[in-house]
């Protein structure tokens, strides 16, 4: 009698426990703001100046994505350029950094906590040389996560976020973004799975459901950047769209119009409009980053290419505030060898996870870079064909032209991928190399000197050193 007794009290104990696990709630926004929390407008640039515009973009693939991006930020901190007339590390030139899966754990370390970033003792330490993704694994078979992931409103993603939140990122929220006042603007990216579209953790995001994103842990951001499908649970944001007097801002409508005209701006309405209903849509379900844009460069190339965003580039160069921009895109997409096409026998489940999760991405990463370098293409022939329309005048007629040229910024597009590793056999190792969060040292090290080995050898990035005069340490 005694031990049915205990055995009950034990279950409903169990019981009590589970359901009582939950998720972090998002907090709600009192009154939509557009000039306060977490905007690029809000950040300032004292060791900046916003005329040189410098953009990176940290792409997903565990350890591996984390290691080469760290390892691009230790070539930028040690470059030193000189521009309006005194020289400056070129990693305080920074002005936005974007990124998905394990490029935000490099970014929203640098944009929490700065230079402890290259401090042996933190970010080494907490993240790069240690075994993750095994420290995940013990907590999903520790006894007391297994009550707790036995309550609806608690999952895998919720295990991880904590693990980050208490290791790594130091319970730090958005609101000490905020605090800072400080460029870079970090942009975590994940993907809303019912829209198949970027969700970024910025306030201009959170508006769209009134919620505050200054009360948002940022180690959640990166758990739902980097919530690798099926490994974890979607992570749920709450929606309290329509309690906080939200402005759609004029693009929205303009946007309905827009069919014919420009279709993704349509799309684009279309998914922030899918917000605004929080009666079908109460919940937001995330996962990984890399599932809608697995080099964190669509939002970048929107501002680069419309007047939408608050923080248009489009606008800024009009404005001449924008005299010279960079886009720094990290990528580290693998091709790893598969011997599944010499067999009719169908893959097993993890390499068709690994399949289906690594190429359709690279695939569209490939189309995202050739879109930034279109666009930049396509600037400079309206810049030459001004050019070359006002000397036909002068020549042939002895006149002026009354236009004004457009306003112009001199671009350098930069790719940092391991494609671009001339060695075939040093190349084909590090295409192959796994994505996880555990690698051993000296994989890491190597990727840290690949980072700006790449770097230093991009076309773009020599152009920008002739330019800037870049001296390194």
């Amino acid at each position: 009698m005694r031990n049915k007794l205990q055995a009950t009290v034990a279950a409903v104990l169990i019981l009590a426990v589970a359901g009582c696990a939950t998720y972090p709630v998002n907090p709600r926004l009192s009154q939509y703001n557009p000039k306060t929390g977490y905007r690029y407008e809000n950040l300032k640039g004292p060791e900046n100046s916003e005329s040189l515009f410098v953009i990176l973009t940290f792409s997903g693939g565990g350890t591996r994505a984390a290691a080469l991006s760290y390892g691009v930020m230790e070539r930028l901190r040690d470059t030193k350029i000189q521009w309006d007339g005194r020289e400056r590390r070129l990693l305080d030139e920074i002005d936005v950094i974007s990124s998905v899966s394990g490029g935000s754990f490099t970014a929203a370390y640098y944009g929490l906590f700065r230079e402890e970033l290259f401090d042996p003792e933190k970010f080494e330490k907490v993240f790069l040389y240690r075994n993750i993704q095994g420290e995940l694994v013990a907590s999903l078979f520790n006894p007391v996560n297994w009550v707790r992931l036995a309550s609806p409103s608690y999952g895998r993603i919720e295990v991880a976020s904590e693990l980050y939140d208490r290791e790594i990122f130091r319970e730090k929220t958005f609101a000490d973004l905020i605090a800072q006042e400080r460029r870079p603007y970090i942009m975590l990216n994940a993907t809303d799975i019912t829209m198949g579209a970027r969700f970024t953790f910025v306030q201009d995001q959170f508006d769209l459901i009134c919620s505050d994103l200054a009360g948002v842990h940022v180690a959640r951001a990166v758990a739902a950047s980097s919530n690798f499908p099926i490994a974890f649970t979607p992570l749920v944001v709450n929606n309290y769209a329509g309690s906080c007097n939200y402005q759609a801002p004029i693009w929205m409508e303009q946007a309905s119009k827009d069919l014919l005209v420009n279709p993704p701006r349509l799309n684009r309405a279309r998914i922030a409009r899918s917000y605004l209903n929080s009666e079908e849509r109460k919940y937001v379900h995330l996962l990984d980053g890399g599932v809608s844009d697995n080099i964190g460069l669509r939002g970048q190339l929107l501002a680069i290419r419309s007047n939408d965003l608050s923080w248009s580039l489009v606008n800024k160069i009009n404005l001449k505030e924008i005299k010279k921009l960079v886009v720094v895109v990290v990528d580290a997409r693998t091709d790893p060898k598969t011997d599944i096409d010499k067999s009719t026998s169908s893959p097993g489940l993890t390499t068709l996870i690994d399949i289906i999760s690594s190429v359709p991405m690279s695939n569209y990463s490939f189309d995202t870079v050739q879109q930034l370098l279109d666009e930049f293409n396509s600037w400079r022939k309206d810049d030459a064909a001004y050019a070359q329309c006002r000397s036909l005048l002068k020549d042939k007629c002895g006149a002026e032209m009354d236009t004004k040229p457009p306003n112009m910024a001199e671009t350098f597009a930069i790719y940092v991928g391991f494609d671009q590793i001339e060695d075939p056999k040093e190349r084909r190792d590090f295409l192959n190399l796994p994505t996880t969060f555990a690698l051993p040292k000296e994989e890491v090290d190597k990727l840290r000197k690949i980072g700006p080995r790449i770097l230093d050898e991009s076309a773009g990035y020599r152009k920008l050193c002739d330019e800037f005069k870049c001296q390194v340490k």
